[in-house]
């Protein structure tokens, strides 16, 4: 039986459509759950045998966030960033204008 599945392709065997999280294995149900069958078996068929690490996300986005902030930051809108941010004011300037050694 082949459950090959394209990550091309929108497919998987009719019957495997009509599978629910709770009726794969343990180690599949609560990513199917969050993400549904089609894409847990497509990523269980890419990444099998694989240990794949996913950073917490806020880690993760925070140079795309800084680099948001900076974009936005017209030279006295420190207050109305850390606002919309939800940061100090102080760190907001810290982002637009870090210490020397730290300058992207």
């Amino acid at each position: 039986m082949d459950l090959h599945v394209s990550p091309t392709h929108n497919f998987l065997p009719s019957w495997l459509k009509q599978i629910q999280p709770d009726d794969l294995p343990d180690i599949y149900q609560e990513m199917a759950a969050v993400i549904g069958v089609e894409a847990t078996v497509t990523l269980a068929q890419n990444f099998a045998g694989t240990s794949v690490y996913f950073p917490k996300l806020e880690r993760a986005l925070l140079g795309l966030r800084n680099a948001a902030i900076r974009r936005e930051f017209d030279g006295a809108n420190v207050k109305l960033l850390s606002r919309r941010w939800n940061l100090s004011a102080r760190h907001v300037r810290h982002i637009v204008n870090p210490p020397r050694g730290q300058r992207a």
